[in-house]
Order: C-alpha cells, then sequence, then structure tokens
C-alpha cells in the first residue's frame, strides 16, 4: 500500500479540524455550565434577599399593640404543632382573643384522632 505525500497532509488536516472541533465543543460546555452556575448564584443570592427577618415583623406588631393597651403571648401546640396566639388585655391580664380559638384546636385534634383510626401509616 502505497500513501502518497498528499494523502498524509489530508489526513492529517482532517484530523486537526476534527480536533479543534471537540475543543470547541468542550469550551462551549464549559462556558455553558459557567453560566448555569453563575446563574443558580444570582437565583440564591435573590432568594437570600427575599427571606425576612420575622423579628422585624414582631417588633412592629408588639408596638401596634401596646398602642392599644394589649399584649401578645405566642405558643406552639406541640401536639398539632401549630402557633396558637392570645390577646391579652394588658389591665387585666384577661385573655380577650385566642387565634385560633380552643373550639377549632379541639376539633382539629379529633379529626387528627379519627383519620388516625381510618388511616394506620403515613406513606
Amino acid at each position: 500500500m502505497e500513501l502518497h505525500l498528499n494523502d498524509v497532509g489530508a489526513q492529517n488536516k482532517q484530523f486537526t479540524a476534527a480536533a479543534l472541533k471537540q475543543k470547541e465543543f468542550r469550551v462551549q460546555n464549559a462556558q455553558k455550565e459557567a453560566q448555569q452556575k453563575q446563574a443558580a448564584a444570582a437565583k440564591a443570592k435573590e432568594k437570600r434577599k427575599e427571606t425576612v427577618d420575622p423579628e422585624i415583623y414582631l417588633k412592629d406588631i408588639l408596638t401596634i399593640t401596646s398602642i392599644f393597651n394589649r399584649r401578645l403571648k405566642f405558643s406552639i401546640n406541640r401536639e398539632s404543632n401549630q402557633v396558637i396566639v392570645k390577646v391579652i388585655d394588658g389591665e387585666t391580664d384577661n385573655v380577650i382573643k385566642e387565634i385560633p380559638p380552643e373550639a377549632l384546636q379541639r376539633l382539629h385534634s379529633r379529626m387528627r384522632e379519627s383519620i388516625g383510626l381510618l388511616i394506620d401509616e403515613e406513606i
């Protein structure tokens, strides 16, 4: 089998062209990955901006309630995993309102018990 000098040059050109295409493909993929990482980092940064410190709102609420001579008492019902808020009169320390009301809390508890009787396990 004879190889001519022209054949070797043509094969060499094809090889370098394929290598260049492969290198371009790798560079493009790397650029796409970098852009995706930048976009993900920007989203994470934006999400951090969106999260708000609840203590700021809590201070505002407490200031407003003190104007009306009321206090708020926050507690967590461990059984139902709910936040309970009690509005208390500042002078008499009587509970003016409970959110959610006790009746609704009992109803919620009974409903959970009833569901527990019907369904044995969580999937």
